[in-house]
């Protein structure tokens, strides 16, 4: 099963709405389309891990003085 479109453009959308990069949210559709393809367990902590931690990496949570 393929990720659906809408699912697709509702994270770039959220994600561009967040203020974020669209690296961040190529990067979770890359992960939701692995998930509905069945190539990723999601009862692997393990890779789940890894996972969470490159879409930390992705994030933005402001600048040094504390603004968004």
């Amino acid at each position: 099963m393929s990720l659906d479109v809408k699912i697709g453009q509702a994270i770039k959308d959220a994600v561009s709405e967040a203020g974020q990069s669209p690296a961040l949210a190529r990067r979770l559709i890359a992960w939701m389309e692995a998930v509905t393809s069945g190539n990723v367990d999601l009862a692997d902590t393990d890779a789940g891990e890894r996972h969470l931690e490159v879409l930390y990496g992705e994030t933005s949570v402001g600048d040094d003085e504390g603004n968004d």
